[in-house]
């Protein structure tokens, strides 16, 4: 039935026609739920209304909905509203495949081309209608293969309906006259006939196109249809019209494809993806020869052709040998290295960068103008740099690409999102409840990704769905968490780094095809960074890229062994880390890294309200996430990262000098918080797995205290003046990050939390005021984070809010005597609000700025009681702005 513009199919809004053809007429629609314009076929009413074609047609789309190829128009489902039935596909933006293409561009579509129909004929399903109006090049040169709703399935096959004549997902061919004549010159004879047809079929179809992209002709044509399939019925193939330039491997693959009997055909597409792929790696591997016309064998002279075909065949090998005997070896390619060093924009030490799997993009976290941390793209060989739309993450959580280089996933409130760099608006993937860390998307269309600080590998659909887990943590092994994976180039198995104890942390390989709490056990590599993994050009091993002690190494792996081979080789030195997360990114061609001092760390740095310096520690090494300056103020508990661990260290000030607090051999101690009279220090450790609540006494006295234990990662922020509360963080998946007090008063262990703030949103970095009687945060309900002050305990409703920042901020901290209020602004600046208390209501001042801190992403820092010092973290260098070394074809410096 006819659709109009405006009406509704379900949760699809019609926008425009498309086009009509015998299956059906298409329309452009919106999808209302997931934000997206599809495509809508409807069906005839022919197909609509019969119970047996309809069925056959369903399991068929079914079928057809699993090829996940980014290759492929993407089948997303049926759609049935009343009389009407409906196919939702990809709407693909693009230009019909247009003919002839120089060499290179037709090599690089055939092998898309080849890529997409492999995909397909290992499900069981032909397409049997390829042609270049079939085929849609994106703007981005990505080729799509259209119609796949034309194929022939398994289903088909059982039901019997595998005679085109007879089914009913073949009206458009059996129908339409104008299909027919552009049906028929792509037909292949077995086709052209009537015969029963397979994969082979299409097979002798992508020959021709291929030939048609070489020539810029079809190869069959005629006056009229019978004409076009007697010509392919009886038709020699002249392969002296190729283009001299025609190399030799591509010949012979078109001899092959374009093979009359059907069983001397080329057999797999997947050959022909190989024999592209290896000459557009190695164009001068084979030998030009002149051009000949030579027929296609007819069974009369059968004998004779593979009697000259073994000729042939034996001649070519002994060419080969002697040819591998005098020929030079092309030479490799020499590395290049140069710098980029991005403007205009802030990437500070914190921020992620990844390269793109083909090594022609840079993503990169930066804040722009407007302070907004966002993720940008810049084309390795322009000097172009954009960001992506609708991406404001925060600093420091990992991102990663698709195996075709043409998504970026990403976390963002609370969701795992993809992004197209070739514009669009984010999809939404999966919910998540903690920081997803690192990630890897392989060509079958599974995403895997850590989960948090705190759990397992997960992986889910590149469609989208629920997150599942991939593997398992094991506590025996004193295991934390699992991050960092990235798929081998078989798309089964993958690398990944499970941290713990120092017996258990570094590299692991993984499988797909294993149960969660069967993954293998064996470690490949000691390492504290993610991991990286490039394949060599000839795809027959490849290299681990790892980072230790600030020296970036290369280390041999065997695919076939899934094993480690050889030495490691040194690559770069003085490579930067940020907590746990090396500052390097790799490609099978290419290696982007930044320089800095993975002992240096930071140094806490007192300033006055102007900026101006006014002292340091003399120690370095600390990290920037607990800064927790003690009631007096003399004393400061902060963390540093040793070895796999991070443990919080007491600095004393003005003498200097430190002392460790905490010994947790494992995971990580962090988020200090000092009782008010400066006796006891409660902090978040994950050294069971979650991140729970505990204490100790400020002179090392005694041992760990369990103040909080559950399930979910929980981090420490304030301790009320009065000593009655413990404010701090916690994780649900349904609000997210939320806010909660723990009563101190009784025996540790035995107080039950209460919550304080639970939104749908993130509301993280809460203070306490001095006298009791409010709470500053942080919140992300406006869409970006900002700062406000609600009063404690809630009153009944909640009471009132008060919105201290205006452009954008966090981290808030109060002066001594509660009269006045600061932040960080998302551009790093300070700034600072006044407070005025009357009854039960709050009235806070223009928040007026001082001076820039530095501390873009979120660092932990202090003010003194008054409200004239302010301790910051500063980087021992100036890694924030080290600009990016990029070492282009690096594998050529490896020691072989």
């Amino acid at each position: 039935m006819p659709l109009s513009v405006g009406d509704r199919l379900g949760p699809y809004e019609i926008l425009e026609p498309i086009g009509k053809g015998g299956m059906g007429e298409v329309y452009r629609a919106k999808d209302t739920k997931l934000e997206r314009n599809v495509a809508i076929k409807v069906l005839p009413d022919a197909v609509a209304q019969d119970r047996e074609r309809l069925a056959r047609f369903e399991r068929e789309a079914r079928v057809l909905a699993s090829l996940n190829h980014p290759n492929i128009a993407q089948i997303y489902g049926l759609e049935e509203s009343g009389a009407t039935q409906a196919l939702v596909m990809e709407l693909v933006q693009g230009d019909i495949l247009k003919t002839p293409q120089p060499l290179e561009t037709a090599l690089n579509y055939a092998k898309q081309i080849a890529d997409a129909l492999e995909a397909a004929h290992e499900k069981g399903i032909t397409h049997r209608d390829l042609k270049p109006a079939n085929i849609m090049i994106t703007p981005e040169g990505l080729v799509k293969v259209l119609d796949f709703g034309l194929a022939s399935t398994p289903n088909r096959e059982r039901d019997g309906a595998g005679d085109s004549t007879n089914s009913p997902t073949l009206t458009m061919t059996a129908t339409q006259a104008g299909m027919i004549m552009g049906t028929a010159a792509y037909m292949s004879p077995e086709q052209a006939v009537g015969a029963p047809v397979d994969r082979r079929t299409d097979i002798w179809a992508y020959g021709v196109v291929l030939w048609q992209m070489l020539i810029g002709k079809q190869l069959f044509s005629g006056d009229t249809v019978a004409h076009i399939l007697a010509n392919v019925i009886n038709s020699t193939v002249d392969f002296s019209k190729l283009p001299e330039t025609t190399p030799v491997p591509i010949r012979d693959l078109l001899r092959r494809c374009l093979d009359r009997d059907v069983k001397s055909r080329l057999q797999w597409i997947g050959e022909a993806r190989v024999a592209i792929q290896k000459y557009l790696v190695d164009p001068r591997g084979g030998a030009e020869i002149p051009a000949q016309a030579i027929p296609l064998p007819h069974k009369a002279n059968k004998i004779a052709w593979v009697a000259a075909g073994v000729f042939a065949m034996a001649s070519v090998a002994l060419g080969v040998k002697l040819w591998a005997l005098w020929r030079t070896a092309p030479e490799p390619a020499k590395p290049v290295r140069f710098q980029l060093a991005p403007e205009n924009v802030t990437i500070a030490s914190s921020f992620r960068f990844a390269l793109s799997p083909d090594g022609t993009k840079l993503a990169y976290q930066a804040s722009g103008s407007d302070g907004v941390i966002r993720l940008w793209v810049r084309f390795l060989d322009t000097l172009e740099a954009r960001p992506l739309p609708a991406t404001d993450v925060v600093a420091n959580v990992p991102f990663f690409w698709s195996y075709d280089s043409r998504f970026v996933v990403f976390a963002s409130a609370g969701s795992l999102k993809q992004i197209e760099t070739a514009g669009g608006p984010p999809q939404t993937l999966c919910a998540v409840t903690g920081i997803p860390v690192g990630g890897s998307w392989n060509r079958e269309g599974v995403i895997i990704f850590g989960h948090g600080t705190a759990g397992p590998l997960m992986q889910v659909p590149s469609e989208g769905g629920t997150a599942t887990p991939v593997t398992v943590i094991d506590p025996a092994r004193n295991e934390l968490y699992h991050q960092s994976p990235v798929f081998l180039p078989d798309g089964r198995h993958f690398l990944y780094l499970r941290r713990g104890g120092s017996e258990s942390t570094g590299i692991y390989v993984g499988s797909l095809d294993e149960k969660p709490d069967h993954q293998p056990s064996k470690r490949l590599l000691a390492a504290e960074y993610g991991v990286e993994f490039a394949p060599t050009p000839d795809g027959s091993s490849g290299q681990i890229i790892f980072l230790r002690e600030g020296t970036l190494f290369a280390q041999s792996f065997d695919l076939q062994r899934l094993e480690l081979s050889g030495d490691s080789t040194q690559v770069a030195d003085h490579v930067s880390n940020y907590r746990f997360a090396g500052q390097f990114s790799a490609s099978q061609t290419a290696l982007v890294y930044r320089t800095g001092s993975a002992e240096e760390g930071f140094r806490l740095v007192w300033f006055d309200r102007q900026g101006n310096e006014l002292g340091r520690t003399s120690e370095s090494g600390f990290s920037s996430d607990t800064v927790s300056l003690s009631p007096e103020g003399s004393r400061v508990a902060a963390e540093r990262v040793n070895g796999g661990a991070a443990n919080i260290w007491l600095v004393s000030f003005p003498q200097g000098g430190k002392t460790r607090f905490t010994y947790s051999p494992i995971g990580r101690d962090r988020f200090a918080a000092w009782s008010p009279d400066g006796a006891r220090i409660a902090f978040s450790s994950a050294r069971s797995g979650h991140y729970d609540l505990y204490q100790h006494a400020a002179n090392g006295a005694g041992e760990d205290q369990l103040l909080l234990k559950s399930d979910t990662d929980k981090s420490v922020f304030d301790w009320s003046r009065d000593g009655r509360f413990l404010l701090y963080g916690d994780t649900d998946p349904k609000t997210r990050r939320d806010l909660w007090v723990l009563p101190m008063g009784g025996s540790a262990g035995e107080q039950k939390p209460i919550p304080f703030l639970r939104t749908e949103f993130d509301e993280i970095e809460g203070r306490f005021s001095p006298d009791g009687r409010w709470i500053a945060y942080a919140s992300s309900e406006s869409g970006r984070g900002e700062v406000y002050v609600r009063p404690f305990p809630a009153p009944e409703g909640g009471g009132g809010k008060w919105m201290v920042s205006q452009s954008g901020g966090g981290q808030p901290r109060w002066r001594r005597d509660g009269r006045e209020l600061f932040f960080v602004g998302i551009t790093g600046q300070l700034f600072a609000a006044s407070v005025t208390v009357s009854g039960s209501a709050l009235q806070v001042g223009v928040p007026k700025p001082m001076f820039d801190s530095g501390l873009v992403g979120g660092y932990a820092w202090e003010v003194n009681a008054d409200g004239t010092r302010f301790l910051l973290p500063k980087a021992g260098r100036d890694i924030a702005r080290a600009p990016f070394t990029v070492l282009l074809n690096w594998q050529g410096a490896l020691k072989k």
